[in-house]
């Protein structure tokens, strides 16, 4: 169709713009060449967000309090350069309309959704190439394909957010896991990357790890896909190093969805899950924080380190310049290993993605 065609042309030239400047200026030898994971808001997330703090409290437990101020895309570039990060991905927060535990009419949730949307998109586009932008979308509304259909044919939409532990995903449910099956073979034929934070409230067991794997990944095809906060939800556990562990063995048997398989270690090393309340302590205590990130450093070898992007989930702990200065000092990586890091890219950002796409 000739829109799709239009949109696509858009989204390159716009990629295009970022990789070029990537080539450009200086940069400090230790900083990465993107921020993976970033997040601005509009004030109308920002009350959103208060609103969910009042019915959920413990659900911003060890976040930082800026998760509460309006951002805007000068403000992460300008954390950006702070950091000597040349490039930074802006996941919307749109899907948060969406939050059963703050309900909302389907045409108010809607309208919200789209506006932060087009927030997000704006102010990349605004950014000379500085910034990519994924939107926000919740898969199991009514509005989901529509969603992903405007924004697949707008210039500055690369992408989809999904934060499936926000959008409540049970993947012991069939009919769930029908329903985001379909949305990733939608975002496929559309050519819409994703960033999927999978894990959330519900059970995280090997069994329904496997089901997304087999079943919701392998209708990706050949579409990037970025994992967010390395398989889990932040920090490390025994269920975080076995979802890991699943899709080191897909990617090393080529399992259908994995050929731009990637993992952003957003808030994994950082993020001590014995410290949080809210969080079920079985288990984690057995082992000090050193341990789970040896463990988990070690999965990562195994599988390839070209498969991991850093990412700081500014601005959840901390600014990107203090957060991968602190991220440094905790991954327990050598000095070879962070400069291939800080070089990896996601490979939505990678140019013969873009001149394919």
């Amino acid at each position: 169709m000739i829109w799709a065609r239009q949109a696509r042309t858009a989204r390159r030239a716009m990629l295009t713009a970022a990789i070029l400047f990537s080539s450009t200026g200086a940069l400090a030898e230790t900083a990465p060449r993107a921020d993976h994971h970033m997040h601005i808001q509009s004030a109308l997330i920002t009350d959103w967000l208060q609103d969910m703090q009042k019915a959920m409290p413990g659900v911003f437990e060890g976040i930082s309090g800026d998760i509460f101020k309006v951002r805007t895309g000068g403000d992460a570039v300008h954390e950006l350069d702070r950091a000597g990060i040349r490039q930074g991905v802006l996941l919307s927060a749109g899907y948060m309309f969406g939050f059963s535990a703050v309900p909302l009419a389907p045409e108010e949730m809607a309208r919200r959704m789209r506006a932060e949307n087009r927030f997000n998109v704006d102010q990349a586009l605004a950014s000379n190439g500085r910034l990519v932008a994924f939107v926000g979308i919740n898969p199991f509304l009514g509005n989901a394909l529509d969603e992903l259909e405007y924004w697949s044919r707008q210039p500055g939409a690369s992408g989809v957010k999904l934060h499936l532990g926000n959008s409540g995903l049970d993947l012991g449910n069939p009919d769930q896991v029908k329903t985001l099956a379909a949305f990733f073979a939608a975002a496929s034929k559309a050519r819409m990357p994703l960033v999927v934070h999978l894990r959330g409230a519900a059970p995280f067991s090997n069994a329904n790890i496997t089901t997304f794997i087999d079943t919701v990944l392998s209708e990706a095809g050949d579409l990037p896909v970025q994992i967010a906060h390395g398989g889990g939800f932040g920090g490390i556990d025994a269920a975080t190093l076995e979802a890991l562990r699943l899709y080191g063995d897909a990617i090393e048997r080529k399992a259908p969805g994995t050929a731009n398989l990637v993992l952003d270690i957003s808030a994994v090393a950082q993020l001590d899950l014995s410290k949080l309340a809210s969080v079920p302590t079985e288990g984690i205590e057995t082992h000090t924080a050193d341990e789970w990130r040896a463990a988990y450093v070690a999965q990562m070898r195994k599988i390839g380190l070209d498969r991991f992007v850093l990412a700081s989930d500014w601005p959840a702990l901390t600014p990107p310049a203090e957060y991968f200065a602190a991220e440094r000092k905790a991954l327990p990586v050598t000095d070879a290993e962070w400069t291939t890091l800080c070089e990896n890219v996601a490979p939505y950002l990678r140019a013969e993605w873009i001149k394919g796409n």
